[in-house]
């Protein structure tokens, strides 16, 4: 049994066993049939279940099929409609077309027929559902790329702001801000632990706020909270051992916890805790207010990282200002101890217990320093502070008097060695840094100073542990790598489809020529078919001559070409041009051949139809039946707009179509202008875009300018286009000689 389309049918019948048995047939196709017994019951089927189909009869009590359709158009008018009748009279066919239907079937109806014209509606419904869904893939795939290569870019930025500038009230304001308009969040903040009566407390104490969202930095309730309190309690115990808190308000359980975001707007958080020196400090937040927000892993690793660069510089800022402090405080001693040359031993005696002092706190702040800190000779390690240890999980005994590049994988070895080479047979003290990785795939920053030790030229490194760093960087690589591939994908897909709807805007073009396809070819048909009663007669009368019987058959040939010349120019305009062939074109002869299939048509409705063209060649690149394609479907447009005012400016108005072409700048210009409804300043800037259509849903599919467009872009050329509503449309292609 062959798989359920998708699909919601609604089947509209007032005869019960026809309905039975149209349900039945029709639920082996479609996953879903409705049914109802007459229009009005289908009108509130319609509104109920909102289906992609309706297969429906005309005469039925309470409300025939015509008027339902009518009615369900002022709510959806792109719905697809199939009429059945047991009446064929032309009227109920024209009512039919005016609302749009997609098929007209007569009763009795032949199964087979009614299954054909149900999968194909099948196959464009599915296909305009998957064309818009694979859309929408492709742009949310677009944006958590750009969404995650901005967090990484705002991170570095925020690292280096805080490494050359510090942390201070104006560089934590340009973070937070530039955090909060990258991540698209309501609410930046930072909370800050302290002790206050007594009691270990946090409290807010800076904020960013987007526009339109009430700042809460002065909000007594987020000042001094208790952190073993139970509003908070939560929190702690997630934040305390290096995770993140990640909330919906509507899903907390807490109810005090729950009503402080809510009395703050917040629909979802994300905080991230700070660490200072390996001592929980505070976190960041980011808060929701207007949508409720999901966090990819990438962006938490990335904000994760700007809370641990936050803490890095932080504790920097620590040191320098205790740094800053024992400064300070030398300096005065010195001070005095010159101005009171009277007490010099004592000062004396003062000086050297303050500079024991500072030697011990200088010793306290080396071996408790977030980074490893090396000295070198030669390569070698000689002297290294407790940090070291940890990063290489070595004892100090196994690290001193070894090898530098030891520690790390062979193939760093020698690019290690070259840099500590280099900068030894350099005088001047500059900074560099490296990074390389290490066993069990740690990566380690290094940054060293050339130094002077025991009268000795020696390396001073500051090494770090930047393994997460690194993860970070390879996660948003494959990130990436993966969102390039969905993307090209999400490309082929799309160009998929645009070829299947260039191949449905051709096939619609010729059932639109269709009437003047056949004139065509009826001409030729009468010349041949009197040309045969002349021969019949003149044998018949005896009175037919060699001479006579080769001019006519010759003439007869000429006409049998002519059809077989009109029929293979359709056969070939109308074949799927998948594997599009470039070729030289004749423009000349392809406006020509476009005319030949809509010559008579215009003639018929009293278009005057011109041609301003120069009596030189014209030639471009491209595929003349693609060239044809644009030509048609331009044409058809003039033709819409100077019929739609002839039905107002009527009896005098005169409808009047041109086309001209003009060299210029080495391009040839092809002005397609009619005098018809002209197009609104608000409308004009939409008209390339696919399905959009000022024409009711029977008269066009929006398809046509935008394939035109497509088109013209695939033989390097441009569309523009002119108007005055009322006046004239001017269509400008501009192609490369």
């Amino acid at each position: 049994m062959a798989e359920k389309h998708l699909i919601t049918l609604l089947l509209v019948e007032d005869d019960k066993v026809i309905r039975n048995v149209y349900a039945q047939l029709l639920d082996r196709i479609v996953s879903k049939v409705v049914t109802a017994s007459n229009g009005e019951e289908g009108y509130d089927s319609f509104i109920e279940h909102s289906p992609d189909l309706i297969l429906t009869d005309i005469k039925m009590p309470v409300m025939n099929g015509l008027d339902m359709i009518n009615k369900i158009r002022n709510h959806n008018r792109q719905v697809r409609v199939i009429i059945m009748s047991a009446y064929g009279e032309s009227r109920f066919f024209l009512k039919a077309i005016e609302s749009g239907v997609k098929g007209f079937l007569t009763k009795p109806i032949n199964i087979s027929k009614l299954q054909e014209i149900i999968l194909e509606q099948v196959k464009d419904i599915l296909l305009e559902k998957n064309f818009h869904e694979e859309e929408s893939k492709r742009r949310l795939a677009e944006s958590e790329r750009d969404r995650s290569e901005n967090i990484l870019k705002t991170l570095s930025l925020a690292t280096a702001t805080f490494f050359q500038q510090g942390v201070n009230n104006k560089t934590v304001a340009e973070v937070l801000a530039n955090v909060g308009i990258v991540t698209r969040v309501s609410r930046v903040h930072i909370f800050k632990k302290d002790i206050h009566k007594a009691e270990v407390v946090i409290s807010q104490i800076y904020e960013w706020v987007a526009d339109g969202i009430e700042p809460q930095l002065n909000n007594d309730h987020l000042k001094n909270i208790p952190v073993d309190s139970g509003i908070f309690n939560r929190w702690k115990n997630l934040l305390v051992n290096r995770k993140i808190v990640v909330s919906l308000t509507r899903s907390i359980e807490n109810v005090e916890e729950k009503k402080l975001l809510s009395e703050q707007d917040i629909k979802s958080v994300l905080a991230i805790p700070i660490f200072v020196k390996d001592l929980w400090w505070g976190f960041v937040g980011l808060d929701d207010c207007v949508d409720e927000r999901t966090w990819s892993e990438a962006e938490i690793n990335a904000l994760e990282m700007l809370a641990y660069n936050l803490g890095g510089a932080i504790y920097r800022r620590n040191v320098e200002d205790e740094l800053t402090s024992l400064n300070y405080g030398l300096e005065e001693r010195v001070r005095e101890r010159t101005i009171e040359l009277e007490q010099e031993v004592r000062d004396r005696t003062f000086a050297e217990e303050m500079l024991r002092e500072s030697e011990q706190k200088y010793r306290h702040i080396y071996e408790n320093a977030n980074d490893g800190i090396v000295l070198l000779k030669r390569g070698e390690i000689f002297l290294i502070n407790p940090k070291v240890s940890d990063i290489f999980t070595e004892l100090p005994r196994e690290i001193i008097g070894k090898q530098f590049s030891n520690f790390f994988l062979p193939q760093y070895k020698d690019q290690l060695n070259d840099f500590l080479t280099n900068q030894e047979d350099t005088e001047l003290q500059e900074r560099k840094e490296i990074t390389v990785e290490m066993s069990g795939g740690r990566w380690i920053e290094m940054k060293s100073t050339l130094i002077e030790w025991d009268n000795e030229p020696a390396q001073l490194a500051f090494i770090s542990d930047v393994s997460k760093r690194k993860q970070a960087e390879n996660d948003l690589f494959k990130l990436n790598e993966h969102l390039e591939f969905r993307i090209k994908e999400e490309i082929d897909r799309v160009e998929q489809q645009q070829q299947l709807l260039v191949q449905k805007s051709k096939l619609e073009s010729i059932g639109e020529l269709s009437a003047g396809l056949a004139h065509e070819i009826n001409q030729p048909l009468g010349g041949i078919s009197m040309g045969l009663e002349n021969i019949q007669f003149r044998l018949m009368d005896h009175t037919l001559t060699n001479d006579y019987l080769e001019s006519k058959i010759s003439v007869l040939f000429d006409d049998i070409d002519r059809i077989r010349n009109i029929i293979n120019h359709v056969r070939i305009f109308s074949r799927d041009q998948e594997k599009m062939e470039v070729e030289t074109i004749d423009i000349v002869q392809g406006i020509k051949n476009a005319l030949s299939m809509v010559k008579k048509q215009f003639e018929d409705h009293l278009v005057d139809l011109k041609l301003c063209i120069p009596d030189q060649q014209f030639l471009t690149k491209g595929n003349s039946y693609r060239f044809e394609q644009v030509i048609l479907n331009l044409l058809s447009n003039s033709k819409y707009a100077v019929e739609e005012r002839a039905k107002v400016d009527q009896p005098y108005f005169k409808k009047m179509i041109m086309i001209s072409l003009e060299h210029e700048a080495g391009d040839t210009m092809v002005i397609v202008e009619d005098n018809g409804t002209g197009i609104d300043k608000e409308v004009l800037p939409h008209i390339f875009n696919p399905f959009y259509t000022t024409k009711s849903a029977d008269k066009g599919t929006g398809l046509g300018l935008s394939i035109s467009y497509g088109i013209v872009k695939e033989m390097n050329g441009t569309i523009n286009v002119e108007s005055e509503l009322n006046k004239f449309t001017r269509i400008i292609i501009t192609l490369p000689n």
